[in-house]
């Protein structure tokens, strides 16, 4: 990508209004703007904006860049992701056969955004799609919702969508199976279509770009799972997604509040009749990071669940995260127990009116539990109290949790400092249940990325012992530099290259007779190397091998061309250009080296 085009980029978009996209500025001087830092927590604003230089640098953890490097690190994109994002927002067309500006995310990207437009031309316009067009009519399913949403048909085919991706785009079968469009075939080699039979809704990120898909089943079996989404890709992770984002976050701006629903019909309903600031966490109870992703646009959400909340722990951890992101909160009753979609069926006002009266999570609860038992009955009230306490354990405001404990106790009839005590007790108990004793930091500590990188890999070497020697080959120790993880790392390849083989149980066995702590250490990443590894093939986590080894090797070359720095302004402050030559070229080498990773 030639260097001209990057500028012009630069030059057409303003960094504050950039910015100002993801988090709230304000005046801070002339042409200067100030926020909390997205990428640590702070009380007191560090983050600055420069409308002149068109940079930002937070002086309270040290990042600091341009637009480019901000949206990298806003979004975890590379920067030929960050590129094709910032090109099109600048209106700037980029060559696609510039390798400069492809990577295999924005390669799995093509290969979805082509996947779309197959299955769209199929439910549009093929004779074997008219039971979909009639389904889709049926439930209310306008043709400009179709367009809109580009929905699409799977039709019958084992391999329909692969042929056509491979022989018509010019696609590779190993990167259709990677952007999580084909399975292997349990026979002999070759691959299958994912999705056959389904009704398909694509899923874009909050850019717009098409990263995965969601498929529902229109066959007559009942044995066949209802929903299926794209698994796990480079891509698209469903735990960091929410279905309409894109379409939803300006009216989100604009209502300033999100209403949040579980399945794609339920916001394909609400947009066509009118109400937009809505997404889907389709299925999943919120996680920390789609609560992060709204946040981005509003603090205030409106959750509406088929479930009871009230016996849902799922949604209970959900709310939890929510709160310990400072969102305002509140649920949606829907009349009659119905999903949106049902209700919109027979009456949009009441939907619109169901938004507008909200509870808060806080009413919500108190009403739902007091309608499920007698408060009169001791063993009842035992059972109000059992599903109150944990909630109002959580809340963070004193004066508010007091308000609460207050009407419990009034409303149970028994003495407010009974209720109080056990408050006090669920607040400070480590009971490992995140419904009952949330986290109350002031303040989110920076975790250095580099560690997280380097401890996913020695977890996965620990786990699946075929990947350690690709790990060992390309993760040097010094590129793991946090002093006990590696300690732990050169005792794992020591171990490794003295036996020529691996395993774990008389490594952790001798690891934990010489150090007790490293071993339990061991224990911890390899417990979660295995939560992460159940989710990923065998190429999938050999590609995460390469990608955090890489990731390594350029933050190593960082923290040396730092140092290296400084060597070289001391050297300077002394007049000794001797030294200053010799580093200049061990400067300009590591350069070049980084420059190979990156």
């Amino acid at each position: 990508m030639p260097q001209d085009n990057i500028e012009a980029i630069k030059q057409k978009l303003d960094i504050v209004e950039l910015i100002g996209e993801y988090i709230q500025l304000k005046p801070a001087g002339a042409n200067n703007f100030k926020a909390l830092c997205p990428f640590h927590g702070e009380k007191t604003p560090s983050f600055m904006v420069s409308k002149d230089k068109q940079i930002w640098h937070c002086f309270g953890c040290g990042e600091g860049g341009d637009v480019f490097g901000f949206v990298q690190k806003m979004e975890g994109m590379e920067f030929p992701e960050a590129l094709r994002h910032l090109a099109k927002k600048a209106g700037i067309q980029l060559q696609y056969q510039d390798p400069t500006i492809s990577n295999k995310k924005t390669l799995y990207q093509d290969i979805c955004r082509a996947a779309a437009e197959f299955y769209h031309a199929i439910l549009t316009d093929h004779p074997k799609a008219q039971p979909v067009r009639d389904y889709l009519e049926k439930r209310g399913v306008s043709t400009d919702s179709i367009e809109t949403w580009h929905l699409g048909y799977a039709p019958d085919g084992w391999d329909t969508l692969n042929n056509y991706l491979m022989q018509k785009k010019s696609f590779k079968a190993e990167d259709i199976f990677q952007a999580g469009l084909s399975v292997k075939k349990d026979r002999g080699d070759g691959y299958n279509d994912r999705f056959r039979k389904r009704l398909m809704f694509p899923i874009w990120d909050p850019h717009g770009t098409v990263i995965g898909f969601g498929g529902r089943w229109l066959g007559p079996e009942k044995e066949v799972a209802k929903y299926i989404n794209t698994p796990q890709t480079l891509i698209y992770n469903k735990s960091a997604t929410l279905y309409g984002i894109d379409k939803a976050k300006q009216e989100i701006k604009k209502e300033k509040f999100a209403v949040i629903v579980e399945g794609y019909m339920d916001v394909l309903a609400s947009h066509q009749a009118g109400v937009t600031n809505v997404v889907a966490a389709s299925g999943t109870a919120l996680t920390p990071d789609q609560v992060r992703l709204v946040k981005r646009f509003t603090t205030d959400v409106r959750l509406a669940f088929d479930q009871d909340l009230a016996g849902d722990t799922a949604a209970k951890r959900g709310i939890t995260v929510a709160w310990q992101e400072d969102l305002t909160t509140k649920v949606i009753t829907i009349p009659e127990g119905k999903d949106p979609d049902e209700l919109m069926q027979k009456d949009v006002q009441a939907w619109k009116d169901a938004i507008a009266n909200a509870q808060s999570i806080m009413e919500y609860y108190f009403t739902s539990t007091f309608n499920q038992y007698d408060s009169t009955n001791v063993e009842d009230k035992k059972k109000i109290a059992k599903v109150l306490l944990p909630v109002i354990a959580l809340l963070a405001d004193p004066i508010e949790q007091t308000h609460y404990i207050q009407k419990l106790a009034e409303s149970l009839r028994v003495e407010e400092s009974v209720i109080r005590d056990k408050v006090r007790q669920l607040s400070s108990a480590d009971t490992g249940d995140t419904t009952a004793t949330p986290e109350r930091s002031t303040s989110t500590p920076v975790i250095d990325r580099s560690v997280k990188l380097g401890e996913r890999l020695v977890g996965f070497a620990m786990e699946r012992p075929t990947l350690l020697p690709q790990i060992i080959e390309q993760v040097l120790p010094a590129y793991i530099m946090e002093t006990k993880l590696h300690t732990l790392y050169k005792r794992l390849s020591d171990y490794y290259n003295e036996n020529q083989q691996f395993d774990y149980q008389g490594f952790i066995t001798a690891l934990r007779q010489e150090d007790p702590t490293a071993a339990t250490y061991a224990d911890v990443l390899t417990l979660a190397a295995g939560q992460s590894l159940g989710e990923l093939t065998d190429n999938e986590a050999e590609h995460e091998v390469i990608y955090g080894a890489q990731s390594l090797k350029r933050h190593y070359i960082q923290k040396q061309l730092k140092d290296i720095e400084q060597q070289m302004r001391l050297a300077e402050s002394r007049g000794d250009a001797d030294v200053l030559e010799q580093l200049s070229h061990t400067f300009a080498d590591l350069t070049a080296e980084l420059r190979q990773v990156s």
